[in-house]
């Protein structure tokens, strides 16, 4: 299942993993509520490994959350997709990282400038570009498929729910610690 741009920005929960059985996963979020959440039957199950700066380079595929800063985008994280997953969620659209406004850019890397210790990225999807800085302080994440294996208590996930909420469309799961930057 490839999950599509609007798809990708709808309903979204971000918690800690505290059950998984029988295709329902529980999750306690940052309110401190604990929500039951079944799982589609085609839900997409996803791994966020820690990566360095060095893994974003052109011709790779990468999922980008930024704000607009002095006028110009300006990342905050970084998701590094696995070649499997090139063309997931593509374009450039809103996002709900934070209360001010944001925007996620699944996007191919058609260019990579130094400037300064910052890096900055020519972005191409279907319809478009965008130009975005990376600066030193960005998260960057590795993002592959993940086995239903690691759906583990404890872990930190990021969910996306199907159009109409009463499931998870997919699963980003925080290996070694991580949280999904999402």
């Amino acid at each position: 299942m490839l999950l599509s741009a609007p798809a990708f920005a709808q309903a979204h929960i971000r918690g800690t993993l505290t059950a998984a059985k029988d295709e329902t996963i529980s999750v306690q979020t940052a309110k401190g509520e604990t929500v039951s959440i079944k799982l589609a039957n085609d839900a997409g199950l996803f791994l966020v490994t820690k990566a360095e700066m060095s893994a974003i380079q052109s011709g790779k595929f990468v999922g980008i959350t930024s704000f607009e800063q002095d006028g110009k985008r300006v990342a905050r994280e970084v998701h590094v997709f696995d070649e499997s997953l090139r063309g997931l969620a593509e374009g450039h659209y809103p996002w709900d990282l934070e209360s001010k406004p944001n925007m996620m850019t699944n996007a191919n890397i058609s260019k990579v400038e130094e400037v300064g210790t910052d890096r900055v990225l020519v972005l191409n999807y279907k319809g478009g570009e965008q130009t975005i800085t990376i600066p030193t302080s960005a998260t960057v994440v590795a993002f592959d498929k993940a086995p239903a294996d690691q759906l583990a208590v404890g872990r930190k996930v990021f969910i996306i729910m199907n159009k109409d909420g009463s499931e998870a469309a997919a699963v980003v799961i925080g290996a070694e610690g991580v949280k999904p930057p999402m």
